[in-house]
């Protein structure tokens, strides 16, 4: 289950209205995740200042949640990569002006359907 918070200084009319959808697929397909489980979560006109750059910028967090999709040092190299250049290709931005934290969350912890994920999985098999 990933789930993408954007924080940006950028206006919501410059972004794309296709963005949360495309970015949802490709989620979807890096960490092998359920469409209806992927979530985006877009936080315009945010007032953001990155110390010796100029312009727009993104900070990212993108939570996955335990057993549904793989972070680690290695693999997030190439998930940065994917994740960076479709937030640059689409929101017009350099890529040095975009980070995205990685944070794993454990099942129990989170919730979807009226319940936490770990009970949702295992009342599903």
């Amino acid at each position: 289950m990933p789930i993408l918070q954007i924080d940006t200084n950028l206006s919501m009319n410059s972004v794309p209205s296709e963005f949360s959808v495309q970015t949802c697929e490709l989620m979807a397909h890096i960490f092998k995740s359920p469409l209806n489980f992927c979530v985006v979560h877009i936080n315009t006109d945010q007032e953001l200042y990155w110390y010796g750059l100029d312009g727009p910028c993104v900070l990212g967090t993108l939570k996955i949640v335990s057993g549904s999709g793989t972070i680690s040092p290695e693999q997030n190299i190439e998930h940065a990569e994917k994740l960076v250049k479709h937030i640059s290709d689409n929101l017009k931005l350099t890529n040095k002006n975009i980070s995205i934290s990685f944070v794993e969350q454990d099942a129990a912890n989170v919730t979807i359907f009226n319940t936490t994920v770990s009970n949702f999985l295992q009342n599903k098999k």
